[in-house]
């Protein structure tokens, strides 16, 4: 009986795994290689190919067999795997990842480059995000990479002034298939690159460049699909007094985060008619948006209003550092105000857009946003103009509760004003994540504002009610320990005096009998 228990046993150790009786072995090996491919994490593929071969021998030959399975290369994997990975790739174009994560285990990025370098030639994308300016510089400077196709260099931290600009592909033009170039603290020399066939150049934090640079730059990309420029430094606006306009007309999204000057001067050069998203970020604390929205950059008023006619509301958003978001769509907005207010900078903005735009803007319903703060009257009297607020969010965390008793007060009655009106007319849907102390000021806000069908203003005369609400949707409890639970004897006396809106609780629509 003993021997029989091990013969089979060992019958059932030289059976394939059931995996390799399914029906996916009886796909073409072809078909197969693209299943793995799917199933590899770009970012740890060793680890994955690890786990592939291990499932059976006919998989283990798949892998071991296909230089295109091991072309996703990754620092995280450690040397060894790159090293082998190198022996197996043939002449398949590759995919090189590092990644320092500030972990001792993460070999550096010489030694990453250096065991990737023999394959220079096979090199297809390359992203390197390194901690701090690395010594590999050089090792940079000198390859060729004619199969190049996107380039990523990232520096997180650079104490210290900025190395020297330096020049890529051992100081040869860039290769005719580079599409993507991506560059963030890293000075290279942009220029001797001769970038005509790229298609998204992204600059963050690099200089010194010269404005002049940057036009010569742009005007020598004629193909850019994708541009985004953040931060440079040292970058002064031109002495010129008439700079030909820089015809992008391929360019579909531009990204600019830039001073003010520097953003106008820009904008005012550049022509992009194919336009479809477009996001600037600017500092107003000192200079007011009228600085930036000039008649230099009234070209592009008929692609602002292509993409605002897209938008389905306007998105306004407060934060509690006196940062604003203003979106329509895929237009953005986002800036910082200390000196000029927050909402006067908003509404100065979404007035020149009114002026020059017309009924593509005035037609939007607006979402009005505040997070960790709480408005006053004179916060929302800013937006009772066009276009008409329809939803108010407010929401809280717990390093920002605020007492909510000024904005539903603002929110309660008409008044402070001759006439009389009523803050927010249009107001139809309210998302608010409750505080300890909101509850009764919201519904002292619900009967003021919505109880009874008139009020009368102090003349005596009768003042219509605002429009009805249409939604209440409230959030607060789970996971949110400064929020109370959920209340239905509260949820019940909203539902009493909210005029027939919904109310949800955590979107789930609340039903009272």
């Amino acid at each position: 009986m003993q021997s029989s228990c091990k013969i089979d046993q060992n019958s059932t150790q030289d059976q394939p795994s059931p995996i390799c009786r399914d029906f996916i072995n009886n796909l073409p090996e072809e078909i197969l290689i693209i299943v793995f491919l799917k199933s590899i994490d770009t970012m740890r593929p060793g680890r994955d190919l690890t786990r592939l071969r291990l499932v059976c021998h006919f998989w283990e030959s798949i892998v071991e067999s296909t230089p295109s399975i091991w072309a996703y290369i990754s620092a995280e994997d450690g040397i060894q795997h790159i090293q082998n990975a190198v022996t197996k790739t043939g002449e398949v174009p590759l995919d090189l990842v590092y990644r320092s994560t500030g972990d001792d285990k993460t070999i550096s990025v010489e030694a990453f480059l250096a065991a990737v370098k023999e394959k220079s030639g096979c090199w297809r994308s390359v992203e390197l995000l390194f901690r701090q300016s690395p010594s590999a510089y050089p090792v940079l400077q000198s390859m060729p990479c004619p199969a190049l196709e996107k380039l990523c260099l990232w520096c997180i931290f650079q104490t210290g002034s900025l190395p020297e600009p330096f020049g890529l592909f051992g100081g040869m033009t860039a290769p005719s298939k580079l599409k993507k170039l991506t560059l963030c603290k890293v000075p290279v020399l942009l220029e001797p690159l001769e970038l005509a066939d790229l298609e998204s150049l992204c600059l963050m934090k690099i200089g010194p460049q010269s404005m002049e640079e940057v036009v010569r730059i742009l005007r020598a990309s004629p193909n850019l699909v994708t541009l985004g420029l953040e931060d440079l430094v040292g970058l002064r606006p031109s002495n010129a007094s008439n700079t030909p306009p820089v015809c992008l007309q391929h360019l579909d999204t531009l990204k600019m985060r830039l001073p003010v000057p520097i953003t106008r001067f820009l904008l005012s050069t550049l022509q992009a008619v194919n336009l479809n998203r477009l996001t600037l970020v600017a500092n107003f604390s000192s200079i007011p948006p009228s600085m930036l929205f000039t008649p230099g950059i009234t070209h592009w008023i008929p692609v602002l209003q292509r993409m605002v006619a897209k938008a389905d509301k306007a998105e306004i958003e407060f934060n509690w550092s006196n940062q604003c978001s203003l979106k329509f769509g895929t237009l953005s907005y986002q800036f910082q105000a200390e000196v000029f207010d927050t909402p006067g900078c908003t509404r100065e903005i979404l007035d020149w857009h009114i002026a020059n735009l017309g009924e593509v803007v005035t037609a939007l319903p607006a979402c009005l946003s505040y997070q960790d703060v709480c408005p006053s009257y004179g916060d929302l009297r800013v937006f009772n103009q066009l276009p008409d607020v329809t939803e108010l969010g407010i929401a809280h965390t717990p390093s920002a509760e605020q007492v909510p008793s000024k904005l539903f007060k603002a929110l309660e009655s008409a008044g402070r004003t001759k006439p009389p009106q009523w803050l927010l007319p249009h107001l139809e849907v309210i998302h608010y994540d409750l505080t300890k102390s909101c509850a009764k000021y919201l519904v002292a806000m619900l009967k003021g504002r919505y109880g009874s069908r008139n009020s009368f203003d102090q003349s005596g005369d009768q003042l219509p009610r605002p429009q009805p609400l249409r939604e209440l949707r409230f959030f607060g409890g789970t996971g949110k320990p400064w929020a109370p639970p959920k209340d239905v004897a509260f949820l019940r006396e909203v539902n009493l005096f909210s005029g027939g809106a919904k109310i949800f609780w955590e979107d789930e629509l609340q039903v009272f009998e």
